[in-house]
Order: C-alpha cells, then sequence, then structure tokens
C-alpha cells in the first residue's frame, strides 16, 4: 500500500529529474528520469545527426578542393602549353624574316614592305602576350593562325 501511494510521487519526482544535459554530468534520479523519458536516446539521435551533417560538410569540402585542385592544375598545363607556342611561333617570325629577306630581290618592294609590316606586327603581338603573367591560350592560337596566313602570303610573294 505504501508502494502505491508513493508511485504517482516517485513518477513525479523522475520526471521532475529529466533534464537536457549529458549523462556524464546528471545524478541518479536525473539519470533514470532522462532513460525513462526517452531523452537521452533524442539526444544520442541529435549527436549523430550533427555529426553527419559534419561528415556530409567535410566529404563535400574535400571534393570541391580536389576540383579546385584539378582545375588549377589544367589551367597551369594550358599556360604551359601557350607559353610553349607562343616560343614555337617566335621561331617561325625569325624564319619569315629570313624567308622574306631572301624573296625580296626582283620583286615588288611595296608587298615586300607591307609583308615586313606584317612579321613586326605579329611579333610585337607574341612579344605581348608572351609577358603576360599567364599567356592566355586563346591569344597564342590567333597568333598561331595569323602567323600561318602570313607563311602562305610569304610563299605566295616568293613565287612571284
Amino acid at each position: 500500500m505504501i508502494a502505491r501511494a508513493l508511485a504517482p510521487l516517485l513518477l513525479l519526482v523522475l520526471a521532475a529529474c529529466a533534464t537536457n544535459t549529458p549523462a556524464a554530468e546528471r545524478g541518479f534520479f536525473s539519470g533514470i528520469g532522462a532513460a525513462a523519458s526517452g531523452e537521452d536516446e533524442r539526444q544520442a539521435r541529435a549527436v549523430e545527426s550533427r555529426a553527419q551533417t559534419a561528415e556530409t560538410r567535410a566529404l563535400e569540402a574535400r571534393a570541391a578542393a580536389v576540383q579546385a585542385e584539378q582545375r588549377q592544375a589544367a589551367s597551369a598545363s594550358a599556360v604551359r602549353d601557350a607559353e610553349r607556342r607562343l616560343a614555337t611561333l617566335e621561331r617561325s617570325i625569325a624564319q619569315m624574316r629570313r624567308d622574306l629577306a631572301a624573296s625580296r630581290a626582283g620583286r615588288p618592294e611595296a608587298q615586300g614592305a607591307a609583308l615586313s609590316a606584317r612579321i613586326d606586327q605579329l611579333d610585337r603581338d607574341r612579344a605581348a602576350a608572351a609577358r603576360q603573367a599567364q599567356p592566355d591560350p586563346a591569344t597564342a592560337q590567333r597568333l598561331e593562325r595569323q602567323g600561318s596566313e602570313l607563311n602562305r602570303a610569304l610563299e605566295a610573294y616568293g613565287r612571284l
């Protein structure tokens, strides 16, 4: 009979002891109350959820870092390729100058002067592109195209 009279009082004490504090920081009655009310389980799920969210964010950040590294490597490769192409163009321009000098004898001087001016302009454009901190691959390609067109014009001039 005493147990029946104390049971509601004991339940009231246990419910009052339920708390949001971690289990390691609770007393005996608070621990029993938290276990009986399911508070420990809710706290454990919340901690697991936060840990899962943090892990997901860390994985996303790592993936973004890997992608950034890949983009940087591709960009560096494109810059090295542009530098190589501009150096090749420099050698090609030197050859064009030699070819023009050899072809000028007995050919129209005005046309030779115009070709010389185009070669000089191409060389200035190439030098400006090469001075860039990171040469642009599209600029290198455009200058190569201009060099090819100029080479064809030189060949036509040499056949006159």
